[in-house]
């Protein structure tokens, strides 16, 4: 599977919208950074969360946390977590673009940015946030690793969620929910020869 992240990037939301909006209170959002490893072959990468963590122990996420008072906006915070959590600097990441906010099951609203980095980039987990790093390649998914679909009610709606099987790891809820947005959005832009398929 091989994107053209020229169309994906243009399928996404901008990234800039939030920064253009500077005065917007953010208390109590929270913003995380779907990134795409692009070599060997395109992969996502993902976090396993420490399981003496509060929030979200031992779950698989993206990297990301809450907004705090210092962080300019909702994408200052996404690059200060991820750089915090796995030790990527913000200069490593190319930005695509964003994803519509949406909330956690606790209530949290989330806003997703997306970017790109390469695959020599180092990468530190944080002993204190995180168990693990990891990375799903996308042909995976298009090889079939859901392995189920959860039922969550939100704001009085039904929403189902497919849940993945990576390895030892599982992927599920609002990270499972961000991942099949994103991989909708890449099967459109799929290329082979150039051409999307």
């Amino acid at each position: 599977m091989h994107p053209d992240w020229q169309a994906f990037s243009q399928a996404l939301l901008p990234h800039h919208l939030d920064i253009d909006s500077p005065s917007q209170d953010h208390a109590r959002q929270a913003a995380v950074l779907a990134l795409f490893c692009v070599q060997p072959q395109p992969q996502l990468l993902y976090t396993l969360r420490a399981p003496h963590l509060k929030r979200h122990a031992g779950e698989v996420s993206f990297p990301g946390g809450m907004w705090e008072p210092g962080d300019a906006n909702l994408l200052a915070t996404a690059l200060r977590e991820t750089h915090e959590e796995i030790g990527l600097p913000a200069e490593a990441i190319c930005l695509l673009g964003a994803c519509r906010p949406r909330r956690t099951l606790a209530g949290t609203l989330v806003t997703p940015f997306v970017g790109l980095i390469e695959q020599d980039c180092e990468l530190r987990p944080d002993p204190g946030e995180l168990d693990a790093i990891f990375h799903v390649p996308l042909a995976a998914f298009a090889q079939g690793l859901q392995v189920r679909t959860d039922l969550f009610e939100r704001e009085g709606l039904s929403v189902k969620v497919p849940a993945y099987r990576y390895q030892t790891f599982e992927i599920w809820g609002f990270t499972a929910a961000l991942t099949q947005e994103l991989l909708t959005i890449i099967q459109q832009t799929i290329t082979q020869d150039g051409v999307i398929i």
